[in-house]
């Protein structure tokens, strides 16, 4: 009997039931069935196949992405009217656009530790508060002038991964 172009047989047949004959005793035994110790075989010989090399032929990682510089945490004091309100505790992180410019940034990274850390207190005593969480979109927009006077125009952005602000 046929049900469209496909045998009745075919569409019957409950392909989800358990498998019967010595194979599946034997693959009961080592608790897996065989189409899924087939599916296992065929999923790694596919992905070792098509699959994308790990490594360059040299044995270094490949040039994909963009290097990322995490800086150390910068730890500031937040004033309100000439008092101490808050300790501020901000992790950035550096990412260099082109691999070129991964040495300049590397070699100028005092002096943009240096810029950062007078611009987010500049930026604390007018857009932080105490009772707000802090806006990355505000901070990396504010820094990325003093990056761009380092480094140069587009040669590398600046994110905020972490921000804390730690009330006095």
């Amino acid at each position: 009997m046929f049900y469209g172009s496909i045998p009745m047989k075919l569409v019957e047949k409950n392909y989800f039931s358990k498998p019967s004959g010595p194979a599946a005793a034997k693959a009961a035994i080592h608790g897996q069935r065989p189409t899924q110790l087939l599916t296992a075989l065929v999923l790694l010989l596919v992905s070792v196949l098509v699959g994308p090399p790990l490594f360059a032929q040299d044995g270094a990682m490949p040039q994909e992405g963009k290097l990322a510089i995490d800086m150390e945490p910068f730890t500031f004091p937040m004033f309100e009217r000439g008092r101490l309100v808050a300790k501020v505790s901000m992790t950035l992180t550096l990412v260099v656009r082109e691999s070129g410019y991964a040495e300049a940034v590397r070699l100028r990274l005092p002096q943009i530790r240096s810029d950062f850390l007078g611009a987010l207190t500049t930026l604390s005593r007018q857009r932080f508060n105490v009772n707000k969480p802090i806006d990355p979109d505000i901070v990396r927009v504010y820094l990325s002038q003093y990056l761009n006077y380092r480094l140069g125009e587009g040669k590398a952005d600046v994110y905020v991964k972490q921000a804390l602000i730690n009330p006095a």
